[in-house]
């Protein structure tokens, strides 16, 4: 039995069905009851459980094979970064307990540096968490996701323009959730017996202006840049005012990857490189 957490995220759900696929026996965990319904239909045992709870959690855990697992976060998360790490202490303490020796964790590129970056911060901490327990995990860190840029699709075909808040030109590794699920399934099935660290990127660093070309090439028509300036994350994710926290947080993530703070660590690490292209990506979701 494996067990896979975020089954209602890119990753989560991807990886689920994979091993589903393979003929794998799947428990997943949800959140809220409304979810149990399609993932009992795929053939998984559902179980709701909250992150922040480890003595459940170590219960959904008890005699797995193996496990995906991530700190779930969202925008609109008051104090997040303390809510984070409440939440890597209740996920390594689960493990732990439930003495998992086959855990890939979702990480990302920059969670080896210990302040300052933003909303890496909180996948700092939950590899200190796991380093200090001394159990085995896979810590998979990921490049920047090519499904952060679906909100601006809305943009792109209602104002001719693409928003972002990294510098036009600045090239940073990118990945698909896609070979996310790849990589990790296919950890999951190679455990390993100790601490391993695997860096993920994609086939290439893409650029705003990088996907703009992309763009315009599906769309056969002209398109701006439209440069977000630091506050505004009302106009990717809405009217509602984010946390002074969070604001924050996510200017700082951005400010890093544009000064190239949050990158890969290539030290003491194994690396991957995925084989899926932003260009795939697009195409298949502007048409």
């Amino acid at each position: 039995m494996y067990v896979v957490g975020g089954v209602t995220g890119h990753t989560g759900s991807l990886i689920a069905r994979a091993l589903l696929e393979r003929g794998e026996p799947v428990r997943a965990i949800v959140r809220n009851r409304e979810h149990i319904y399609q993932w009992k239909v795929l053939g998984a045992e559902v179980v709701v459980a909250d992150f922040n709870d480890a003595h459940a959690l170590s219960f959904v855990l008890e005699g797995a094979k193996g496990a995906y697992l991530l700190t779930p976060q969202s925008v609109y998360d008051a104090n997040p970064l303390k809510k984070w790490a409440c939440q890597n202490q209740s996920i390594v303490t689960a493990v732990k307990n439930a003495r998992l020796k086959n855990t890939v964790f979702l990480s990302s590129m920059g969670a080896h540096l210990n302040k300052r970056t933003g909303l890496v911060q909180a996948l700092y901490d939950a590899e200190q968490k796991f380093n200090n327990a001394q159990i085995p995990v896979t810590l998979l860190r990921s490049a920047y996701f090519y499904e952060n840029w679906i909100p601006t699709l809305d943009t792109v075909h209602d104002k001719g323009a693409l928003p972002t808040f990294l510098k036009p030109k600045r090239s940073i590794p990118m990945v698909s959730a896609k070979d996310v699920e790849r990589v990790a399934v296919e950890l999951l099935l190679k455990p390993t017996d100790s601490h391993r660290v695997v860096e993920l990127a994609g086939p290439k660093d893409y650029s705003a202006l990088d996907i703009i070309d992309i763009l315009e090439q599906i769309l056969g028509k002209r398109l701006d840049i439209l440069p977000f300036s630091e506050g505004g994350w009302e106009e990717v994710w809405g009217a509602e005012e984010l946390p002074e926290e969070m604001n924050d947080l996510l200017n700082e993530t951005y400010d890093c990857l544009n000064s190239n703070k949050i990158a890969f660590s290539g030290k003491n690490v194994e690396t991957r490189q995925g084989t899926v292209t932003l260009e795939q990506m697009l195409e298949k979701w502007v048409s």
